[in-house]
């Protein structure tokens, strides 16, 4: 009896000691945090260039060897003025052929006219059949034809002529030449580009990210790199639709407002948000937690003011929205305010109340660069 008593005595206290094993807290982990900053467009300028908005490059419709180019980069041209010529002989001699075939259908018609007049005489006293008359009629006819296609034949060769001169479609400076007198020129070849110098655009390129905060017209400031405090005033005036593939940038054009002789065409220009569109917080991949198709990040508590190299606190695992951001970032759309602080590194070793270090150290902030 009394050893079964001391069995089950043994027995209660092997259960007690796995039942305080089990219970035993998960040990304070040290931890790597960032507080949560807000990324500020309105902070960040970008370099860009002022560019035309409406341009265009003026190239020949035909083949042939470039005569004169009467244009260089910087010049001034006016509708109408003359930027450059092709070779003409070949178009010239096919003009004068066409003019040639024209004069030989139009004989070739009145012959065909006389011959008409004189067997409808011949029919009317009765010495030329009806046929005859037929005949005579549809040679005409054929005649006529031929002379309406030489027209169009000659028609075609006095515009191929005229193409040999090229010329300004409109007013505007020119920004960029695209052939040298003596070369060969095809059709539809760059010759020179034409820009109109007002209305200008500040041209750069964004992140992708960012450029989603930006809402329509968003104001901007533009100043000259020789000159950054002459500062002049922009609205957003187009976002490219695709990111670049490579840079993951999306190209930004503003419409300058007002702008002066130092935002010249190809001049290069610092821009910068007035103000930002909507509060963007962005975090390392490292610090979300996905599960079931929801995302978290840990919530540190911790004591910011106190000055020990190690500050103890506790983390608390709260559901956030998310979008994609920069390369190894996640923009964090709902979820989290500025000033808290989340851990950036080993979200998976923890549990929700578990207590943690901070060291020191590893304080930073989570917006901006930091990674």
């Amino acid at each position: 009896m009394i050893g079964r008593l001391a069995g089950m005595a043994l027995i209660g206290l092997a259960l007690s000691a796995c039942q305080e094993k089990t219970e035993t807290p998960p040990p304070v982990r040290p931890v790597l945090s960032a507080r949560v900053a807000v990324d500020d467009v309105a902070q960040q300028s970008f370099v860009g260039t002022v560019e035309a908005r409406d341009k265009a490059d003026l190239s020949f419709q035909v083949l042939g060897r470039l005569m004169t180019r009467n244009v260089d980069v910087g010049d001034l041209v006016r509708a109408g003025d003359l930027v450059a010529t092709i070779d003409a002989t070949t178009l010239d001699l096919t003009t004068r052929s066409a003019q040639a075939a024209l004069g030989n259908r139009r004989a070739e018609r009145e012959n065909a006219a006389s011959t008409v007049a004189r067997v409808g005489a011949l029919r009317a006293s009765g010495t030329a059949a009806e046929a005859s008359l037929d005949d005579a009629r549809a040679a005409f006819d054929a005649a006529d034809a031929a002379v309406r296609q030489a027209e169009a034949d000659l028609a075609k060769a006095q515009d191929a002529l005229g193409y040999a001169q090229l010329r300004a479609g409109f007013g505007g400076v020119v920004t960029a030449t695209g052939a040298e007198p003596g070369q060969m020129v095809a059709a539809g070849q760059s010759v020179v580009t034409l820009a109109k110098p007002d209305p200008r655009d500040a041209v750069i390129d964004m992140p992708d990210w960012m450029a989603g905060t930006l809402t329509p017209n968003a104001p901007f400031v533009i100043a000259p790199q020789i000159a950054l405090n002459q500062l002049i005033s922009g609205r957003l005036r187009e976002i490219a639709p695709e990111a670049d593939p490579i840079t993951r940038t999306r190209r930004i054009k503003i419409a300058l407002s007002e702008p002066t002789s130092l935002f010249r065409l190809g001049s290069t220009v610092e821009v910068r948000a007035e103000r930002q569109a909507a509060s963007t917080i962005t975090l390392p991949k490292t610090a979300v937690l996905s599960r079931e198709n929801a995302s978290f990040v840990w919530v540190v508590s911790v004591d910011e003011t106190s000055t020990t190299a190690r500050r103890e606190g506790s983390v608390t695992l709260r559901p956030v929205t998310i979008a994609p951001a920069d390369e190894g970032r996640l923009r964090i759309q709902s979820g989290l305010t500025a000033g808290e602080r989340v851990v950036i590194a080993g979200v998976h070793c923890l549990t929700d109340g578990q207590r943690v270090l901070v060291p020191v150290s590893g304080l930073k902030d989570a917006g901006g660069d930091a990674s």
